[in-house]
């Protein structure tokens, strides 16, 4: 099913004497009370071993495809991007930035199951030189790289890795979020521009 949807582009100026900080923010949010609706009646999974982890970001939940899409012809990305993912699941954002904008693309993903199956995807769209999928600690990974983030987080995760995309993505870096913004007192002062997208549920890559 289909609901409106809001996006957001923001570019956070660089404060004196601080580290570098993204220049664009693009956010993608879905009808929060359909998508709570939704949430409320699927059956809660038991939480993964690394659950225990202190650096645990939240549950491995699936990008549209729709919106994968969408958000990454938004940003604009192209063959100069480097686009990582992360929390990257089934590598779907990273797969569809090679395979549809010729970008690389930097998977990291903690869940070794989750690894397989996106490594797995990436050989099989015939993209696997162009998509690197990584087993890791998102906390802890370098990502200073990237010319693109992508990041799809429970606001309590949200929390955990705004002060790290800020002080480690080179100036110039997009940052796309999906449902979940960043901190709004951190991010949301710096909001450009706003326009409504079509959004969907559906989590098929088919």
């Amino acid at each position: 099913s289909a609901s409106a949807s809001s996006s957001h582009i923001a570019a956070p100026a660089r404060s004196s004497g601080s580290a570098p900080t993204p220049s664009t923010l693009i956010t993608v949010t879905s009808n929060a009370t359909s998508a709570a609706s939704a949430a409320s009646s699927r059956p809660m999974p038991s939480p993964p071993a690394f659950a225990s982890d202190p650096d645990y970001l939240g549950p491995i939940s699936a990008t549209p495809q729709k919106m994968v899409e969408e958000m990454l012809t938004m940003a604009g990305v192209g063959p100069e991007d480097v686009v990582f993912d992360l929390g990257c699941n089934d590598g779907r954002v990273c797969i569809t930035a090679a395979k549809e904008h010729g970008a690389k693309a930097v998977g990291i993903e903690i869940d070794a199951g989750a690894v397989a199956k996106a490594r797995l995807r990436a050989k099989e769209a015939g993209v696997q030189s162009m998509v690197d999928i990584k087993l890791g600690n998102v906390v802890k990974a370098s990502i200073k790289s990237a010319t693109v983030c992508f990041v799809y987080l429970l606001p309590k995760g949200n929390r955990k890795i705004s002060q790290k995309l800020m002080r480690e993505l080179p100036a110039g870096c997009k940052v796309m979020t999906y449902v979940f913004r960043l901190p709004a007192e951190e991010w949301d002062v710096h909001l450009e521009e706003m326009k409504a997208v079509s959004s969907t549920r559906e989590r098929s890559t088919a």
